[in-house]
């Protein structure tokens, strides 16, 4: 994570579906927040499908080690935590 006054960029090292990156930005109290992913150039834990997209069989779908709540839970909620230890 990297901030810059009302600016953070958050680090993700995976394909995380743009829902999931919306939410993210919805949630933050910083004035633009951004989502930045595969920041180790590669994505081994695979995509990362927005809650909704489990109801699609899709081959991103199909093919992510993850299960439905995942995202929104660990990443999103754990980023906007990260972000609340740093004072403004």
């Amino acid at each position: 994570m990297l901030m810059l006054n009302d600016i953070t960029i958050t680090t993700v090292n995976a394909e995380i579906y743009s829902p999931i990156a919306q939410d993210l930005k919805k949630k933050s109290t910083y004035g633009k927040t951004m989502m930045v992913t595969i920041t180790k150039g590669n994505a081994n834990s695979g995509y990362i499908p927005s809650d909704d997209a489990f109801g699609r069989y899709t081959f991103l779908v199909l093919c992510s080690k993850l299960k439905k709540g995942f995202a929104k839970e660990s990443k999103v909620n754990g980023l906007i935590g990260l972000m609340g230890k740093f004072n403004r």
